[in-house]
């Protein structure tokens, strides 16, 4: 199970002018092999509170043998337009959850 490495989430709302908002999510988790492949999914049905996006950990262990070495693996999600105007994200792996407070970069 890939471990949320807290201090690495970040979440703010890219205001470009061409293109209009966006929100951005990044943050790192750490697997105990080589060859997972991890990303972030947007939950379905989102939480009670509409501005508070939730945002699940998804990951597939790799096939056969893999190295055991421990790995940190970036992630990143993008969401444009922002659906709602967001506060908090919450990214969950199952076990564990990171909240992050929701910036603006201009």
């Amino acid at each position: 199970m890939p471990v949320l490495l807290e201090d690495t989430f970040r979440a703010w709302i890219d205001h470009v002018l061409d293109s209009g908002p966006k929100l951005i999510v990044i943050g790192e988790v750490q697997v105990p092999t080589v060859g997972w492949h991890v990303r972030l999914t947007r939950r379905s049905p989102q939480g009670t509170h509409p501005n508070i996006l939730i945002l699940d950990v998804t990951s597939e262990r790799p096939q056969g043998k893999a190295g055991e070495m421990a790995t940190t693996i970036p992630l990143k999600y993008e969401e444009r337009p922002p659906e709602r105007p967001y506060t908090l994200v919450v990214t969950a792996n199952g076990i564990h959850s990171v909240t992050v407070d929701v910036g603006h970069a201009h």
